[in-house]
């Protein structure tokens, strides 16, 4: 993982997924490829999972940016959603956290609010396997482009 020099627009992007299900790993696929693409300063993950350790890794980010797959049908194939902080009705168990309740635990434990997306890529294949569909992976380097765009714009 990358730092940044103190005071600077610090930026983490978090890729989630299963890698062993096939679209499901879009998210990890899209990290990968933004550490070629991006500079030094931002913080990139590749997770199986979001879990609350996630917490130390984002608690100085101005921005966070959380990709994964959706089982959705999405009119272009991608969807930007803002992320707002969410404190209760945490989950049972680590598999079923969610953006929005890291976000929430971030403003109790430490005060902070990161400006926050997640960005949801339609999967077509859940199945078991280690490729992406065709299909997913044209998404994915498309979201690409447009978080590398984006990063760009806000950190320029």
């Amino acid at each position: 993982m990358d730092g940044t020099e103190s005071g600077a627009y610090q930026t983490c992007i978090i890729g989630y997924g299963n890698r062993s299900r096939r679209d499901d790993g879009v998210g990890v696929f899209v990290a990968e490829r933004l550490r070629g693409m991006l500079c030094q300063g931002t913080r990139i993950l590749a997770l199986h999972q979001l879990d609350p350790v996630v917490l130390e890794e984002v608690r100085d980010s101005d921005l966070v940016v959380f990709v994964d797959a959706t089982g959705e049908k999405l009119g272009s194939g991608m969807q930007w959603n803002r992320v707002r902080p969410e404190g209760s009705g945490f989950a049972h168990t680590t598999h079923h956290f969610k953006p929005s309740l890291l976000l929430g635990l971030l403003s109790s434990l430490y005060g902070r609010e990161p400006e926050t997306w997640l960005i949801s890529i339609q999967g077509d294949d859940f199945g078991h396997g280690e490729e992406l569909t065709d299909e997913a992976q044209a998404r994915a380097v498309k979201a690409c482009r447009e978080i590398a765009g984006f990063i760009s714009a806000k950190t320029g």
